[in-house]
């Protein structure tokens, strides 16, 4: 079955046929009854009309299978100006000119027609060169060279269709230079992995032959050690799954009211044990009881991550401070005295593909999944999280959380 015509391609068609009806009654009115249908003059008319209706109907088919736009254009305008000269020639034989005029109507008409084909073709050149800009770039783009640009010049469509071609190469080359960086922060983060379980396993393993060849001169320290290694490799483990559970998008807990006040409380008392060890004191300073709806042991396990990560980047013998109150729910601040976050990588230290450098004299302490994990559980309760630069600029951190406010009221309190 062939293509069908559509109907505005159809209606196009007709456009010559009713404009030659048209000049056929106008020239009627002008020149009387000699003029008809089936007059010489009336015959060039309709003749022209019909060969102009063929032509709206073949030459975009043509064009659609030509290579060459250039050539496209010259035969439009070479099929435009033969209609219009045949015109011009019929109507100057039905006016009966004299062979000198006519004459020189046919040399004025040839001058005006070469005059025609020199801006057709000028016209037709700079589509031509444009259009291969266009191809040459897309196909620079395809070939994943996503640097290509058209850099078109223009205000008509083919320049919007460069601009857009250029506007997709600039989102593709973002995305592929995003999908280096966290192919580059995957290996560092397996890098990272593997580091935290081979060392506690060295260790375990160490541990465990000295036992078993009887060299330990203290065997319960030893016993003690490996106990410490396992509950750091059980840890790193724990982390693991629970950052695969919620990225993978199988998080699931029951949401009760929650008074934030009492669960921060709870988690500086937990974690009153790590801060005594490096002579760390942990304050808490709240406005009264701020609940939200959530999971309590998730909110606990990112206050708690929170805090964890304070007390092993603060100082021995400062101070980590812990603020709570309600700004439209409750938004917690952990502050501590530690070196900070470069204003730089504020923004990936909640990745856990990301590794601060220990140039920058924080480091994320391991695979630096503490963050991560936080940063998943409060959005999972669709709170924000960021960091703010602490007192000096970089000298301290300040890592804060908003939760949206309890969805009911505290009848209910985890």
């Amino acid at each position: 079955m062939g293509r069908r015509v559509p109907l505005r391609a159809l209606t196009l068609a007709a456009a010559p046929l009713v404009v030659g009806l048209l000049t056929l009654v106008a020239l009627q009115t002008v020149g009387g009854s000699g003029i008809s249908a089936t007059s010489p003059l009336g015959i060039v008319v309709l003749g022209l009309a019909a060969a102009s209706t063929i032509g709206v109907l073949v030459l975009p088919r043509m064009s659609a299978h030509s290579r060459s736009l250039r050539r496209t254009v010259l035969a439009a305008g070479v099929t435009a100006m033969f209609i219009t000269g045949a015109a011009i020639t019929a109507s100057s034989a039905a006016v009966m000119l004299e062979p000198l005029q006519l004459g020189v109507l046919v040399i004025i008409f040839l001058f005006g027609a070469s005059l025609g084909v020199i801006l057709e073709f000028s016209l037709a050149r700079s589509l031509s060169a444009d259009l291969q800009r266009l191809g040459t770039a897309a196909r620079s783009i395809a070939r994943g060279d996503y640097a290509a640009r058209a850099e078109l010049d223009r205000l008509d469509e083919i320049g919007e269709a460069g601009r857009v071609i250029d506007r997709m190469a600039l989102e593709l080359q973002a995305m592929e230079r995003g999908r280096a960086d966290a192919q580059t922060s995957r290996q560092a983060f397996l890098a990272a992995v593997g580091h935290d379980l081979r060392t506690p396993l060295a260790a375990l393993r160490a541990a465990a032959e000295a036992l078993e060849d009887g060299l330990a001169p203290e065997p319960d320290r030893y016993y003690a050690a490996m106990r410490h290694d396992l509950d750091a490799l059980t840890g790193l483990v724990d982390d693991l799954f629970l950052l695969a559970r919620i990225e993978g998008g199988a998080l699931q807990f029951r949401r009760v009211t929650v008074d934030m006040s009492e669960l921060t409380d709870e988690a500086i008392e937990a974690l009153s044990p790590v801060a005594r060890l490096k002579d760390v004191q942990i304050r808490l300073h709240t406005s009264g009881h701020v609940y939200t709806s959530g999971g309590p042991a998730e909110l606990s396990r990112s206050l708690r991550n929170l805090l964890d990560n304070a007390i092993r980047h603060t100082p021995h013998g400062s101070e980590v401070v812990v603020e709570v109150r309600d700004e439209g729910g409750p938004f917690v601040r952990v502050v501590d005295q530690g070196p900070g976050f470069p204003a730089e990588l504020r923004d990936q230290a909640f990745d856990g593909y990301t590794r601060m450098s220990d140039l920058d004299g924080r480091t994320a302490g391991g695979t630096g999944l503490g963050l991560t994990i936080a940063k998943r559980l409060v959005e999972a309760h669709e709170g924000r999280i960021w960091i703010e630069p602490g007192p000096g600029g970089k000298a301290g951190a300040r890592v804060c959380f908003q939760l949206p406010p309890a969805r009911s009221s505290p009848n209910e309190i985890a």
